[in-house]
């Protein structure tokens, strides 16, 4: 009887705990975010700081920018080429034949494939060949140094990792990402362009195609694009140098450490692309931000 009389009471007890476990969770899940974001947004700082400083840019230090730019940007040109060719088939050729299956005309389709590609595919698309390519190499890179103890033997040398290490790794993310985000958007384009008319979905010339395209240019595409590129590129080199140098463990840690850093990176760049359309469209989905 004595226990029969007790579960009551510890039910009504774990219906006035549960909730504040919840709260409990989500506060220590919304610090732990925030202090990734300051994180991020510190290391950006110090390498905008000494990226315009003249003594950074030593003759090591150009040189390890000048390798890192070499295998992130130009030799994922390739890559991006084929994610373009794929993107602009899915994208060009499919909308072409909706448009003709429902009678439109398929040069009304050409205001939206140009700002769905400049603003949003083109960006994404450049930041997945990055972040897939090198993003995930540099926090290996860095994890198997910090592991080895090179940093320290850099750091007692007096060489400053921030300047010699990080500084060039996230300035050649965030020119890699513009870059190939411009031949992401011509490769689709122009393969898309092709495939259509290959198959007849597109019944207008190569002329009048890129005469549509320019006409649609206008400002607010830069808006879009140049934020997109530069601030998800940086986003992502922040983080993966930041995971590869915060590794506690042995080598056998490195392969977790760099998978993380991937699937945080490309969590950070949905985000920031969201976060961008949000502030730059001032309306959340159907509802207006006033």
């Amino acid at each position: 009887m004595a226990e029969a009389r007790r579960i009551p009471i510890r039910l009504r007890s774990a219906v006035w705990v549960f909730p504040w476990r919840v709260m409990e969770f989500l506060g220590k899940e919304f610090l732990a975010r925030c202090n990734t974001l300051v994180s991020i947004l510190a290391i950006l700082w110090a390498t905008a700081g000494l990226s315009l400083r003249r003594s950074s840019w030593t003759s090591p230090v150009r040189t390890i920018f000048a390798r890192q730019l070499l295998f992130t940007a130009v030799d994922a040109v390739p890559v991006a080429l084929r994610f373009g060719a794929a993107g602009g088939v899915l994208v060009i050729a499919q909308a072409a034949m909706w448009s003709d299956s429902m009678g439109a005309d398929a040069e009304g389709i050409v205001p939206l494939i140009w700002r769905a590609i400049i603003r949003e595919l083109a960006p994404l698309l450049a930041c997945l060949v990055v972040i897939g390519r090198s993003g995930i190499a540099i926090s290996t890179e860095l994890s198997l140094m910090y592991v080895h103890g090179e940093i320290e033997v850099l750091d007692a040398q007096g060489i400053d990792p921030m300047t010699c290490l990080v500084m060039p790794r996230i300035l050649s993310m965030i020119i890699s990402v513009f870059c190939l985000a411009i031949i992401v958007a011509t490769s689709m384009l122009m393969t898309g362009y092709l495939i259509g008319w290959s198959m007849g979905t597109i019944r207008f010339s190569a002329g009048d195609f890129s005469s549509d395209v320019l006409r649609q240019f206008d400002a607010q595409d830069l808006l879009f694009f140049v934020p997109k590129t530069i601030v998800a590129g940086a986003f992502a080199g922040a983080i993966c140098c930041i995971d590869g140098l915060s590794i506690r463990g042995s080598s056998t840690d490195v392969p977790r450490v760099a998978a993380r850093s991937g699937i945080r990176a490309l969590t950070a760049v949905f985000a920031v692309s969201a976060v961008l359309s949000i502030l730059i469209y001032n309306r959340f989905l159907i509802f207006d931000i006033r």
